[in-house]
């Protein structure tokens, strides 16, 4: 009960992380600040969880190499993911960046080794008819198609990208690496990353720092996905756990609705339906 109890609140607090970044792009906030910001939040969070359990940085090649390669992956995608959600309803771009599980699957067949049986098929085909689903929606809808295929393709990129963060950590924990020291440098990776895309791109744009406390919210959010999930693993089946993390995006969903950034129709149910599916069948095929 516990273990489900601590994955449920992943889920919200995935939904609101997403729903936090969402309102503040809408202000034009930088993105670059925002994830630097975020990362002295989230770097301060978790250095001092790991100096209250006496938790040492490992210095080891593996934690370094594949924490490194870890931590720009999850930089890249949640850059990405912030420019998406600035000219993509929230409903398209969280659902889309958290299938993530049907690229993660594929990329442990390649990479990892592991096996390609019938329900993980079915599991990424239900999740490509989603895609579809909702890039329909955009194309049905636009004034602009070349355009808002662009943010489609970077959003397919994002959620790509966000697969091989996985793909690092899993390879580098069985080489040994620290869970805990592999977070301090994903936190590093955001604050440098986030640095250098202000200063590169956005500054050129004239793009300021947006609202102080959302940044801080969403640090604690990131921190608390982290440390949600991670408890809920350390007490139960990733097959279980993993799943419904997963399911942040509706929880988003919810929550742009209650916040009235969206409205509620058939197509949008279809897509949010079609994606909990598709995270199913990938669920039975990591049990089975």
């Amino acid at each position: 009960m516990i273990t489900i109890s601590l994955a449920l609140l992943c889920l919200l607090a995935s939904g609101m992380l997403d729903l936090v970044f969402k309102i503040y792009v809408s202000k034009n906030g930088s993105r670059g600040l925002m994830i630097a910001g975020i990362a002295v939040i989230w770097g301060a969070l978790q250095f001092t969880f790991m100096m209250k359990n006496g938790i040492v940085f490992s210095s080891d090649h593996a934690t370094l190499f594949f924490g490194g390669l870890a931590a720009l992956a999850l930089t890249v995608s949640n850059i990405a993911l912030l420019e998406c959600l600035s000219k993509l309803p929230i409903s398209v771009a969280s659902t889309i960046y958290r299938l993530n599980t049907i690229p993660l699957v594929l990329m442990a067949v390649v990479f990892l080794g592991e096996g390609l049986d019938v329900y993980r098929i079915l599991g990424v085909l239900v999740g490509l008819l989603t895609v579809v689903l909702l890039h329909s929606r955009i194309s049905e809808t636009s004034r602009h198609p070349a355009y808002d295929l662009f943010w489609f393709g970077l959003i397919l990129f994002a959620c790509v990208v966000r697969a091989s963060y996985g793909i690092l950590t899993k390879a580098g924990l069985n080489a040994g690496a620290g869970a805990d020291s592999m977070m301090v440098l994903a936190a590093l990776g955001w604050f440098i990353g986030g640095l250098l895309y202000f200063t590169m791109i956005e500054s050129r744009r004239k793009i300021r720092l947006g609202p102080i406390y959302l940044i801080v919210i969403a640090g604690i959010l990131v921190f608390s996905v982290v440390w949600l999930l991670t408890n809920a693993l350390l007490r139960g089946d990733a097959s279980v756990v993993v799943p419904i993390t997963n399911m942040g995006f509706v929880a988003a969903f919810v929550f742009s609705l209650a916040w009235r950034l969206e409205q509620l129709t058939f197509r949008k149910t279809m897509a949010i339906g079609s994606a909990i599916v598709s995270i199913g069948f990938l669920t039975f095929g990591m049990n089975s």
